[in-house]
């Protein structure tokens, strides 16, 4: 049996086992991407941009083959114009989608291991081209307009990151959409401390620390970070967290409040 309808990037983005929750699908259903679950060769879960984009936005989904829904999918071969990377057990990939004219749309994205043996994967996609999918814009215009940098992260796979975000790390959405956070900007020895961000953020609810964190050039930036949980009908599905630039702190060792 598949992943129950209706579900919601990026992904970016690593989904958990256990999927079927409403609150889950309700976030992947608000990505501005092309979110689909495999599993044993099976597209067994699809948002709902990717439903709309098949022409089936008002079907229930139902489990088909991989090769019925992305034709040509193969990991680590995306073309040379994508900027998309894959950190760890992600790799690009670029394919066609059938959609509902009879055309073979081109996308590109990436393509999540999650269980080997289970033969799971998270497949985060976009239109080629650039051209965006479908969707309101509401919720990203909201996100988009706070000042500070906004990150939020679902089993430690990034779904959405704002501007500010790209101005403060250089990494563009595509980029971080579906890459591993501590991957893109958590330098080597600062590993523990993000973990155990997360893990006060867990515990009480909202976190915060005067930290360092890494650009794409491998510059490192001084910034005030807060976290918190991400929440959907009370239950705690991922973090968000906010980065403000700061002035060189006094190089003691970061306490997290």
């Amino acid at each position: 049996m598949g992943i129950a309808p209706t579900p919601w990037e990026n992904m970016v983005l690593n989904l958990p086992r256990n999927s079927d929750s409403a609150g889950q699908r309700e976030i992947l259903d608000a990505l501005p991407v092309l979110v689909f679950l495999e599993r044993a060769g099976s597209i067994v879960f699809a948002n709902a941009q990717a439903r709309q984009m098949l022409g089936l936005a008002n079907e229930q989904w139902t489990p088909r083959p991989v090769e019925d829904v992305l034709w040509g999918l193969f990991a680590g071969t995306a073309e040379p114009q994508t900027l998309l990377t894959g950190p760890g057990e992600s790799a690009p990939f670029h394919a066609t989608l059938a959609v509902p004219s009879g055309a073979l749309l081109p996308v590109e994205g990436t393509y999540s291991l999650l269980d080997t043996e289970q033969r799971e994967a998270v497949i985060v996609a976009h239109p080629g081209g650039r051209k965006p999918a479908p969707k309101s814009h509401m919720m990203e215009d909201v996100l988009s307009s706070i000042p500070e940098a906004v990150v939020i992260v679902h089993s430690n796979h990034v779904l959405y990151s704002n501007p500010a975000f790209t101005q403060m790390f250089g990494y563009t959405a595509d980029e971080t959409s579906g890459s591993n956070l501590r991957d893109l900007i958590v330098p080597e020895g600062r590993r523990q401390e993000h973990a155990t961000l997360e893990s006060a953020v867990d515990r009480n609810g909202c976190s915060s620390i005067e930290t360092v964190r890494v650009n794409k050039a491998g510059e490192l930036v001084d910034v005030a970070m807060l976290g918190g949980p991400l929440l959907v009908e009370g239950a705690k599905v991922g973090h968000v967290f906010s980065f403000r630039r700061i002035e060189n702190h006094d190089g003691k060792e970061p306490s997290i409040a």
